[in-house]
């Protein structure tokens, strides 16, 4: 199992990519074989906007 900065890390990358910070954006767009925001959020016990806020991006990226 990968560690919480790792996991933080990658979904930096796929937020990024992707261009927005909801949860709903992430789990219909997030690549094959990247995990559910729910997985993360229970990986690192805590929600979503605590998760996107320990990735350092602000919410709701524009495109």
């Amino acid at each position: 199992m990968k560690s919480n900065e790792e996991t933080l890390e990658e979904l930096k990358k796929e937020l990024l990519r992707i261009g927005s910070t909801k949860q709903r954006d992430y789990d219909l767009l997030k690549r094959k074989g990247q995990v559910l925001s729910t997985t993360i959020c229970r990986r690192v016990k805590l929600s979503w906007v605590e998760v996107v806020e320990q990735t350092g991006i602000k919410h709701y990226i524009t495109k």
